[in-house]
C-alpha cells in the first residue's frame, strides 16, 4: 500500500478500507498517556495515534447519542483528533492565561509613554492592566478546563477513553497490541484489511 493512500479515512476507506488499526479502551488518562509514550518510544509517529474528537462533535457528526464507546470503536464516521499530552495542554493553558496580560501591559506602558505619564502613574497602569489581563485570561483557561473536564467525564459514561493506531506492518501490529494490553487497554482488537 502506497503512503500517500495508506492514511486516508472515511466511510469508504475506514475500517473495511484501507487503514489498518490497532483500537483499544482504557479506564484512565494516566493509562492512556503510558501507552502513547510507550508507542512514541518505539517509533509510532504521533500522527499514527488518534482519539475520538469532542463528544458533542461526534454525536453531532453521528446524527444520534452515543452510550458507550465500544460503539464508536470500529465505526470510520467518528471524527478524530490527533492525541493531546497533558504537558501541552498544560502549556497552552498557560500562554492563555498569559497573553492578555502582556498585551494590556504592553498597552499600559505605551499609554504612559504617549500622554507623559509620572513613573509611578504608568507602573500603577500597567499593574491594573496587568491584573485584568490575568483575570481575563484566566476566565478563558477556566473556561477551557471545564470542557476538558466535562469532555473526560462523558468519555468515563461511556465506558472508557478510546484510542486508535494506525499499522503499517504485521510487527507494528504487534508491537501496538502488546503496548495497549500492556497499560491496561481494554477490548484491544484489529481493525481493516491484512497487511500485504
Amino acid at each position: 500500500m502506497d503512503d500517500l493512500t495508506y492514511g486516508e479515512w472515511g466511510s469508504e476507506t475506514g475500517p473495511r478500507g484501507n487503514v489498518r488499526e490497532v483500537v483499544g479502551l482504557f479506564n484512565s488518562e494516566d493509562d492512556i498517556q503510558a501507552a502513547v509514550d510507550d508507542l512514541e518510544l518505539q517509533g509510532f509517529s504521533n500522527t499514527a495515534i488518534s482519539r475520538p474528537a469532542r463528544p458533542d462533535k461526534v454525536e453531532h457528526t453521528l446524527h444520534h447519542a452515543v452510550y458507550n464507546a465500544r460503539d464508536l470503536e470500529d465505526n470510520s464516521a467518528v471524527p478524530r483528533q490527533a492525541f493531546v499530552d497533558p504537558e501541552s495542554r498544560t502549556e497552552g493553558l498557560t500562554v492563555l492565561l498569559l497573553i492578555p496580560g502582556y498585551i494590556l501591559i504592553m498597552a499600559a506602558l505605551g499609554l504612559a509613554q504617549s500622554y507623559g505619564l509620572d513613573v509611578w502613574q504608568g507602573v500603577g497602569l500597567s499593574l491594573m492592566l496587568g491584573i485584568l489581563g490575568l483575570l481575563i485570561g484566566g476566565f478563558f483557561a477556566y473556561v477551557i478546563a471545564q470542557k476538558r473536564i466535562e469532555r473526560m467525564r462523558r468519555e468515563k459514561k461511556w465506558g472508557g477513553f478510546l484510542l486508535w493506531v494506525r499499522t503499517k506492518s504485521f510487527a507494528q501490529e504487534d508491537t501496538a497490541v502488546t503496548i495497549l494490553r500492556h497499560h491496561a487497554g481494554r477490548d484491544v482488537h484489529m481493525h481493516g484489511p491484512a497487511h500485504g
